[in-house]
Parts: C-alpha cells; sequence; structure tokens
C-alpha cells in the first residue's frame, strides 16, 4: 500500500460526525473502562507499593528540581550520598513535565501520578488514530486500530511497570518511515530522528523497541516492495541542486542536534554503569527473553487465566512473559492479513515475526544474545516487553482487517464487530494491581510519627527493613517520607541498587544503616564532603521503634566482646626477612563490626612481639593492622587478613589482640589474645 493512496473503500469525503463519533466513542469506552478504572477515579493507584511508587518519587523529584527544591537533577535525595543514582532506572525527563503542570496546579503526588498515567492513554490513542488517518484509513479503522495499539493486554500487563505508558511516538516514527518510503526525502528522516529521541527520553526501552522495529520494518519492506538503498539515497545523489543542498543542510543540523540530544540522556548512563559496575548477565538476560509459550500467556485475563495457567509452567518470570494480544485483535489482524489486497500488510506480519525470531529464546538458545553482547545493549534485559512494540505493526493489521470489510458482504461486517467487541470486553476484563491513595498516606504519616522531636541540622534518614516486611516497601517508605521533608536518605530502590546498599533485613536497624554508611565513605564516586557528612553519626536519624542511634558504642555491646575470635591461620619466613603471618577473625557475636577508616572506632587487630612463654605487656600494644573487605566486619562473618612481622626471630612468641579505636581493647572486655611461638602453633594466655 502506497501511503499516499487510500485503501479499498476509504471515502475520500466524510461529515465531522462520521469522522469523529465512532473514535470518541471507542476512545469513551476504553478510557472508562481501563485505564479510569486502574486509578479508581482518582482514588487509587495502578501497580504495587514498590514500582508504582517508585515511579512517582522520580517523577516528583522532576517538579522539585524545576521548583528549586532538590539542587541535582542526576542526583536525588536517595541512596544519599552516592552521586547519579537517577541513572539507575528510566529518568522519565521527556514525560516528567506533565506530572509537574499536574502538580503546579494542586493535585498531591499520587493524584498528579494518576493524571499522568491517564494522560500517556489519551496521547497514544490520540497520535495512533491520528497516524492511521495519516495512513488514509477510514475514521473507523483508525479508531479500532488506535483502540488496540493503546488497550492491547500485553500493554495493560505493564500497567505496573508506568514508565512504559507514553508509546506515542511509536506510530509517529513508522509514519515518517513510511513517507521517506514512498518519497525518499531526508527531510522525513530528520524527523524521524527527533520521534525517535523524543521516544528514549519518554523511556529508553521504549525507544530501543522503536528502532528494533524500525530495523525489522525496513528489512521487510526491502524485501517484500523493493524500497531499499536505491530509493534511500536518491535525494543525496541530487545534493548538485541548490533546493536540495538547503533542504540536506537542514537535515543534517536536525540530526546533529538529535544526537547531541541523544548523547545527553545517554551519557550520564555510561558514566555512572561504568562506575558502579552495574552490567547484566548472560542468565538475566535469558530469563527475561520471550520464550514461544510467552505469546500464549494471559494469567491475568479474566477470560484467558485458565487456560493460560495449563501452559509455560517453565517458563522462567512468567509474570513479565505475558504476551498473548487477545482473539479480538488477532482475530482483526488475520482478516487484515487474508482478507486485504494490500502489500503492507506483509511488510507488518514480516516484521513481527522477524522480531519474534529474533528475541525468542528456544532452549536456553537466543540470536538476541548476540545483539546482547554489544556495549550498552545487555542492559536493555526484560525483552520480554517486546510485546509494546509488536502491538504497532499488528494494529496496523487491524486497521487493513476493518478497512477490507467495510464495503464488504455482512456476514464479514458481522465477523470484524465480533472480534472488535471481543478485543474491548479483553481489555476491559484485564485483573490488575492497585493500592489506595489513602493507604499510601497513611503508612508516610505513620512512619512520619516515629521522628525524634528533635532532629539534627543536617538530618540523614533511614528506614529499616523490618521482619515480614518486603524490603522494598520499606525503602521507599523511606524515600517518600525523605522527600516530603526534603531530608537525603539511606533508603533507596531502583532498577540498579548503589553498591553496598542492598537491604539486610535480617540485621539490626543500626548495623543495617552502618553497612549503608560505610559503603558510602569507601565508595571513589562520593565527594569528600558528602562522605564527611555522613560520617558524622551523629546526622542519622534511624527511624526504628527502639530509637536506635548510629553510634558505634551501641553497635557492639562490650561485655560481647568475647565473642570476637582471632585464629592464626599460617605463617611463614619471609624472603625479606622476619615472618608473614595470615590471620582468620570471626565476628561470632550478633552485631557488626565498623573495620574501616573515616568513621568512629574503627575494629583492628594489634601485635607484640616478647619472649616464648613470657606474660603479654599490656602497654606494648603499639602497632596496628587495618581490616580489609566491605569495611564491615557483620554477624558470623570470617575476615582473613595478613601482615609482616619484620623482627620476629626464634625463641619469641607472637601476640595478637584487638582494638576499637578510641574505645577499648577487647582483650579487657573477655577477648583472650591469641598467641604463637615463631614458626611454631597458637595458643591462649593471659595479659598480665
Amino acid at each position: 500500500m502506497s501511503i499516499s493512496d487510500p485503501p479499498a473503500g476509504a471515502r475520500p469525503h466524510s461529515t465531522v460526525a462520521s469522522r469523529w463519533l465512532a473514535p470518541l466513542l471507542l476512545f469513551a469506552v476504553g478510557f472508562i473502562l481501563v485505564p479510569w478504572a486502574h486509578t479508581c477515579q482518582l482514588s487509587c493507584v495502578p501497580g504495587d507499593m514498590a514500582d508504582a511508587r517508585f515511579n512517582g518519587v522520580v517523577l516528583e523529584h522532576f517538579y522539585r528540581w524545576l521548583i528549586g527544591l532538590d539542587a541535582s537533577l542526576l542526583s536525588p535525595s536517595f541512596f544519599y550520598p552516592v552521586p547519579g543514582a537517577l541513572t539507575f532506572s528510566d529518568n522519565h525527563w521527556g514525560t516528567a513535565w506533565i506530572y509537574s503542570v499536574y502538580r503546579a496546579l494542586g493535585w498531591d503526588r499520587y493524584q498528579a501520578f494518576d493524571l499522568w498515567y491517564l494522560t500517556g492513554f489519551v496521547a497514544n490513542y490520540v497520535v495512533c488514530h491520528l497516524v492511521f488517518r495519516r495512513m488514509r484509513f477510514s475514521p473507523l479503522a483508525s479508531a479500532v486500530a488506535a483502540f488496540a495499539f493503546t488497550f492491547a493486554m500485553p500493554v495493560l500487563a505493564r500497567h505496573g511497570h508506568a514508565q512504559l505508558t507514553y508509546r506515542f511516538l511509536m506510530p509517529v516514527a513508522l509514519l515518517l518511515w513510511q513517507r521517506f518510503s514512498v518519497d525518499g526525502r531526508w527531510r522525513w528522516i530528520a524527523g524521524l530522528a527527533v520521534a525517535v529521541v523524543a521516544q528514549f527520553y519518554a523511556s529508553i526501552y521504549l525507544g530501543y523497541f522503536t528502532l528494533l522495529l524500525l530495523v525489522a520494518w525496513c528489512l521487510a519492506q526491502w524485501a517484500i516492495e523493493g524500497v531499499g538503498p536505491r530509493r534511500w539515497m536518491a535525494q543525496l545523489l541530487q545534493w548538485r541542486q541548490a533546493s536540495v543542498r538547503r533542504e540536506l543542510v537542514l537535515v543534517v543540523v536536525t540530526l546533529l542536534v538529535a544526537a547531541a540530544a541523544m548523547v545527553a540522556l545517554m551519557y550520564p548512563y555510561l558514566h555512572y554503569s561504568k562506575l558502579y559496575g552495574f552490567g547484566r548477565g548472560v542468565e538475566e538476560v535469558l530469563s527475561l527473553l520471550p520464550r514461544p509459550q510467552s505469546y500464549l500467556l494471559a494469567d491475568y485475563s479474566a477470560l484467558w487465566h485458565v487456560p493460560s495457567s495449563w501452559i509455560g509452567h517453565d517458563v522462567p518470570m512468567r509474570h513479565e512473559q505475558q504476551i498473548f494480544f487477545g482473539l479480538g485483535i488477532l482475530g482483526l489482524a488475520a482478516l487484515g492479513l487474508l482478507h486485504s489486497g494490500s502489500r503492507v500488510r506483509w511488510v507488518a506480519v514480516s516484521s513481527v515475526v522477524i522480531l519474534m525470531l529474533l528475541t525468542m529464546a528456544v532452549g536456553g538458545h537466543s540470536l538476541y544474545l548476540f545483539l546482547a553482547e554489544l556495549p550498552g545493549i545487555g542492559s536493555i534485559r526484560a525483552m520480554a516487553r517486546i510485546g509494546l512494540v509488536l502491538v504497532l505493526p499488528l494494529s496496523l493489521l487491524v486497521a487493513l482487517g476493518v478497512e477490507s470489510v467495510r464495503t464488504g458482504a455482512l456476514a464479514w461486517k458481522i465477523v470484524a464487530a465480533m472480534f472488535a467487541l471481543m478485543m474491548v470486553v479483553e481489555a476491559a476484563t484485564l485483573r490488575t494491581d492497585k493500592f489506595g491513595r489513602a493507604q499510601a498516606i497513611e503508612r508516610i504519616e505513620a512512619l512520619r510519627g516515629r521522628l525524634p522531636s528533635a532532629m539534627p541540622d543536617h538530618a540523614i534518614l533511614f528506614n529499616p527493613a523490618g521482619p515480614g516486611v518486603n524490603p522494598a516497601v520499606s525503602e521507599l517508605d523511606g524515600v517518600i517520607l525523605a522527600q516530603d521533608l526534603g531530608r537525603p536518605t539511606l533508603n533507596g530502590y531502583s532498577g540498579n541498587i548503589a553498591p553496598g546498599y542492598h537491604a539486610r533485613d535480617n540485621v539490626a536497624p543500626c548495623v543495617q544503616a552502618l553497612y549503608r554508611i560505610t559503603a558510602a565513605t569507601g565508595n571513589g564516586g562520593v565527594a569528600e564532603a558528602d562522605k564527611a557528612a555522613v560520617g558524622a553519626l551523629e546526622n542519622i536519624v534511624v527511624l526504628d521503634p527502639l530509637s536506635c542511634k548510629v553510634h558505634a558504642g551501641e553497635v557492639l555491646d562490650l561485655a560481647n566482646a568475647a565473642g570476637v575470635s582471632i585464629q592464626v591461620a599460617s605463617m611463614s619466613q619471609s624472603p625479606a626477612g622476619g615472618y608473614l603471618v595470615s590471620v582468620r577473625v570471626i565476628n561470632n557475636t550478633a552485631m557488626a563490626l565498623n573495620t574501616q577508616d573515616g568513621l568512629p572506632q574503627p575494629l583492628r587487630l594489634s601485635w607484640q612481639l616478647s619472649r616464648d612463654g613470657a606474660l603479654l605487656d599490656p602497654g606494648a600494644w603499639s602497632t596496628r593492622v587495618d581490616l580489609s573487605g566491605s569495611g564491615i566486619l557483620g554477624p558470623q562473618e570470617v575476615r582473613e587478613v595478613s601482615f609482616l612481622i619484620p623482627e620476629a626471630a626464634a625463641g619469641q612468641q607472637i601476640g595478637i589482640s584487638a582494638v576499637l579505636e578510641g574505645r577499648a581493647w577487647l582483650h579487657d572486655h573477655g577477648l583472650v589474645p591469641t598467641t604463637v611461638p615463631v614458626g611454631g602453633s597458637e595458643r591462649s594466655v593471659a595479659v598480665h
């Protein structure tokens, strides 16, 4: 089908009512039954208390940055003081301004989130409908196709990942490419570049999927319609014409601006990914590739959940693999494939097949794994979301199907109407998660009640994970409270986790905080001023029912000092003289011990030499041995460290003890120093 020619049966003239009545009615039905129901008329939030609220946190950060409440766009207040935390997931730069408008108009963070979510559905439907009208489809065919694109079951199954809502630039990109394929003018490529980059700004996943679709579409179009490099390069060969040169100059400028915008978006991701060593292993990528069974899964459908439950029991990450498009869309697409005479139907179905074959995993193998080896591509792990872009060529087939029966026999019209009705019912009956706005507000208010009456001027909040509570929910409770208060927090949640900040719900609250403090002060990317701020333990406010404070004196009760064990693993003569001693330190207490410089009272070893068999001298513990490792010696953790004793000789013994610097010698509180004859085996003696 030439993009400039109307499909068979299209009406060249129509009234305003006939052009808009069907699209408006169909959209109203879809909007009320689907996203409006998802938000419970703005009284609940679609998704769960983790991912949905995290998207809200990112949007709120953008709004706070716009109005000057947050200083850094790339470094929000969570995962404090780790820089670049916004790059750990989608940053919403392309759509956060919409949320910000709603916030500026007075809606609270949850209502503004709902309105932002609803706006995405409006944009998807309206733009897709207009694109199909530009492709010369009738208002009815365009409306049904736009409904399929906006409300398909694989799309609605992602309602908990609201960052994937704004897809309206996908059909725009396809339209621009089709314009280019007709006349070969590069101004369409300039517009296409802008559309693709803008889709990346809306969501990096969706921008990447748009590129994949365009490549698949180009290959299919080249093979089927013969539109290939000769057409693509035709205008470039006419560069001697003044009008062509002017147009090409504007194209080059536009492409450079688009490239600069892409660099501005992606460079921070590449920088911080390299800084923190983020990456996705092959097994993780493989687990999130679609399987053949994935295209039959619809576990959340009231209509299809029973047959869906019969298949795909071995599909990993099943909740991500819900890609059944439904009988309605597939039936209408089949009509377009079998009943339409347009060649573009073969391009559409071939692009779907190409993407399915590229991304599908069978028996632990997939072509996509070769692509995932390219720099940056491996970070796109959830390729089971490919249904979000496959629905576009399917929607084109839907439009062809509706168009092909409009002037046909009544029986075909009835068949198409039944499929369209089924499509609406399938969308309306897909079960979704949601939580109440009031419930979310109450959680944060309850947490606010646990704040101390007086906080330090430079308070840094931390909400520890409690027993029986989803750590992700606890993290986001702390993040949202801190954001509301305009305070930094050690809490954080995202697609990637700051090094050392992963949840530890099986250790004491203060110890959880101490792990993150030591991770922050040992992070080379953290500024020295921020290290000093988080290292000043009096700044740390732990929201714990027992009013825990992160002071080293409360991290280890000295009555438990005997729980620290020191064992000599080996001793050997050093070629440089003296002896190299390897020591194993075991923390048998229930508390974590700080081993990092820069924080108060770090645990260190000390040693002394004496005559073999003599009592140890309490005044001879002058040397120090720093413990290596993560900065925290956790409960039941074993740390091995080696050090050189340069002047040791036969007939002497080596005594080894431990100290909390600036606080206490542990051998004064129950720890028995370990002694080893030079060249012999260890034994313990008392300090005189």
